[in-house]
């Protein structure tokens, strides 16, 4: 265990550029936060007050004035202020999440017994999204068969302006693209109609 004199003398060489002393340092102070953290788990995030609190020694190392004062005795001020403020926000969040109200269904039994039903928003997929996944599948990573579809989600191209500008893009004739395209359609309508 470092006395006052000997944290204050690593501190001044943190400060300076020694970043041994500076682990020494934080390492002198690393079993108190985590008791402070564990004691309070319930009242804060442990991993967000355990960082900050770190970062306080790293501040607090780097403003430090050894003929103004003693290191540990600034340390551990600033780690309970920080404690206060950290345990009071977190009860400030945990207050506005206490009244987030949770859709349910309300059924009774003929047993008579009542059945509560909760409702999760975040796992109902809309049947589009699925749609649009399966058809974005269809591409499979080609990206002519990307692009076809790009042309398709747009009102004002056609077929012929679609093979033409992937006879731009990709070389070769617009008609076989424009072919391509017509056997690309009818793959997508048969694992469409599959899907449905």
């Amino acid at each position: 265990m470092l006395n006052k004199q000997q944290l204050n003398i690593l501190a001044t060489n943190a400060k300076n550029g020694d970043s041994d002393a500076m682990w020494e340092v934080k390492y002198h102070f690393q079993k108190m936060i985590h008791q402070m953290s564990e004691y309070n788990r319930n009242r804060l995030n442990q991993a967000d007050f355990e960082d900050e609190c770190f970062k306080i020694i790293e501040e607090t190392v780097m403003r430090f004035e050894a003929e103004k004062g003693d290191l540990p005795q600034l340390v551990v001020n600033f780690i309970k202020r920080r404690l206060g403020r950290s345990t009071k926000r977190y009860s400030k969040k945990t207050k506005a999440d206490e009244y987030v109200t949770v859709p349910m269904v309300h059924s009774e039994n003929t047993d008579g017994f009542t059945e509560y039903e909760i409702q999760d928003d975040l796992a109902i997929v809309d049947n589009e999204i699925l749609y649009n996944e399966r058809i974005t599948g269809l591409a499979a990573g080609d990206s002519r068969k990307l692009a076809i579809l790009n042309t398709w989600s747009e009102p004002e191209y056609n077929d012929s302006k679609t093979a033409e500008e992937l006879a731009l893009q990709c070389g070769g004739k617009a008609e076989s693209h424009r072919k391509f395209i017509v056997r690309f359609r009818s793959e997508c309508k048969k694992a469409l109609a599959c899907a449905i």
